[in-house]
């Protein structure tokens, strides 16, 4: 399956751009197919509307914001957050029809990122007590393209067994490949691991942990939202946290958009920021460089020729079967590969 299998993905909030893109001005965006401009008005709301005037399909994103309405650069017809027509210059003083408004999506900021949702989202953005913690600060790392599945990323966020072989240059150790033991559980949209890690703790592991060992553990909590949100929350023995969060926002059925950022209970004196992103920097595209290898289609349905598996994979196989119980649940029949 790919996520563009089935329409109930277009019911989940995804990470669109930072939120300081917008001061630039409108900012085009396109999630699953639809071409959306993106604005925020001069009472701070977000917006995210169709990127075509109903008039003449101009690219509402080459307009300007005026104030509570943006304006289309092709004849200057106004349109406010909620995508009603609110001037039509070329008629002073007449009510512009209801049949001159632009479609609507669904948009916030949170985080400092803006995020948007194609049709009335089934669960909010995931909450992060830690951002709302004045003990922790907040880092942002990535947000960039990748070219793969959004399902792979959601499968690699609880993936140990992959560490020791993908990881060998930052954290893996080869010569120990059994993954550590799990514990698994759902919830609604959802699932959480908990494990304790050993880790290898090279020179880019020591600048951010701020441990000197060649070893080290982990306590790591994996929670992951549907369809492919996850918060690692890592605690090391010397009580440094280093909270990483990572969305997958799907551009195509292999491409996405990777935005990851973390928090962390220490301060910039004691670990740089720098040394923080450098470290994630090394993982992330480790892989990377594993993940762009891999096939778009991910056999979630039951009709889909499963892949080989190992106990390893229970985690994994969970998410996925969360995955197919919100395609059977809140959205369309879907046809069979084979029909």
């Amino acid at each position: 399956m790919k996520v563009g299998d089935s329409p109930v993905f277009r019911r989940f909030w995804y990470v669109a751009m930072p939120e300081a893109k917008l001061a630039e001005g409108p900012q085009p965006f396109s999630l699953l197919g639809e071409e959306m401009v993106l604005w925020r008005d001069a009472e701070g709301r977000f917006s995210a509307l169709k990127d075509e005037c109903p008039h003449r399909s101009a690219r509402l994103s080459l307009g300007e914001v005026l104030g509570t309405t943006i304006r289309c650069p092709y004849h200057g017809w106004e349109f406010d957050a909620g995508g009603t027509c609110a001037l039509i210059p070329q008629r002073p003083g007449v009510t512009p029809p209801a049949s001159a408004a632009v479609k609507r999506y669904f948009a916030q900021a949170r985080y400092g990122y803006v995020w948007v949702a194609l049709e009335e989202p089934l669960m909010d953005i995931p909450r992060l007590p830690e951002a709302e913690d004045p003990s922790f600060r907040l880092i942002h790392c990535f947000h960039e393209p990748w070219d793969m599945s959004l399902f792979r990323l959601a499968d690699n966020f609880f993936d140990l067994a992959h560490v020791a072989f993908v990881h060998r240059d930052t954290q893996g150790d080869i010569t120990k490949p059994v993954p550590p033991p799990e514990e698994v559980e759902e919830f609604d949209f959802g699932i959480v691991s908990r494990s304790v890690v050993p880790v290898a703790n090279r020179e880019v592991g020591k600048g951010y942990t701020n441990i000197q060992a060649d070893e080290t553990v982990r306590h790591r909590i994996a929670t992951w939202w549907a369809p492919c949100t996850r918060k690692l929350h890592i605690t090391f023995p010397n009580g440094i946290q280093h909270v990483i969060f990572t969305a997958g926002t799907p551009l195509a059925d292999k491409r996405i958009l990777f935005t990851q950022f973390c928090l962390r209970n220490d301060t910039e004196e004691q670990v740089p920021a720098a040394k923080a992103i450098a470290h994630d920097r090394k993982v992330t595209l480790e892989d990377k460089h594993i993940l762009e290898s891999t096939r778009a289609d991910v056999p979630i349905m039951p009709w889909e020729t499963p892949e080989a598996g190992m106990p390893a994979d229970r985690a994994n196989n969970l998410m996925r079967k969360k995955l197919r119980q919100i395609v059977e649940t809140y959205g369309p029949p879907i046809a069979r590969a084979a029909e």
